[in-house]
């Protein structure tokens, strides 16, 4: 019904993520229908996947595979490090 047409999100990044995109916050049109595993691949993020990244749609914790809507906050959490 909706594909081919376009929906807003805001992302968030965290950490060491932050710092290689260069924002913390970012609202984004991506193509619908779409998930979590998409938007990685559309920002050029999908290692992060295999790093051990953890993701958030509106403050819930998320598979890869969970659809995203208009204006959902999808949190990009990369895994925490240090000693």
């Amino acid at each position: 019904m909706n594909e081919g047409k376009e929906m807003s999100i805001t992302l968030l990044a965290f950490g060491p993520l932050a710092e290689t995109m260069g924002w913390k916050r970012q609202e984004i049109s991506i193509p619908q229908p779409n998930d979590v595993e998409g938007v990685l691949h559309l920002l050029g993020l999908a290692e992060w996947k295999e790093r051990g990244l953890v993701t958030a749609i509106n403050g819930s914790q998320c598979e890869m595979s969970n659809p995203l809507s208009h204006g959902d906050e999808l949190a990009l959490l990369p895994p925490v490090s240090g000693g």
